[in-house]
């Protein structure tokens, strides 16, 4: 005879919790994502026109910039990067170690994705 282990079962509350919590930090982590987005647009367009603007003058062509698209995709993937990483870690945690788990991966993935906004502009220095 093989001994049955009990079922865990968690209560809706704690279901209901962890749902709401997933939900608030996907739309801050998409919020970052939509905005790196933006900033790849406005950094692509400002260096395509600059490198123009030097085109059209004599001898400017040697301060061309090229566009730091690695940068510019890292920051864009900061983002879900951190939100799978925080749902992976949490995936079978209490709520209280869920909120913890997905703050901390929000203040880091901010710190980065903050770094990268204000280091991609000091790479053109028009």
């Amino acid at each position: 005879m093989t001994a049955a282990s009990p079922a865990v079962r968690r209560s809706s509350g704690t279901l209901v919790g962890r749902i709401v919590v997933w939900v608030v930090f996907a739309a801050l982590f998409a919020y970052m994502t939509v905005q790196s987005v933006g900033n790849l647009v406005t950094v692509s367009q400002s260096v395509r026109a600059f490198n123009e603007f030097l085109g059209s003058t004599s001898g400017g062509g040697s301060l061309a910039r090229s566009t730091p698209w690695v940068w510019l995709v890292l920051d864009i993937a900061i983002g879900p990067i951190a939100f799978v990483v925080a749902l992976w870690v949490s995936r079978r945690a209490r709520l209280a170690v869920t909120v913890g788990v997905f703050v901390l991966a929000f203040a880091a993935a901010g710190a980065l994705w903050l770094d990268l906004q204000l280091f991609v502009p000091r790479l053109l220095d028009f």
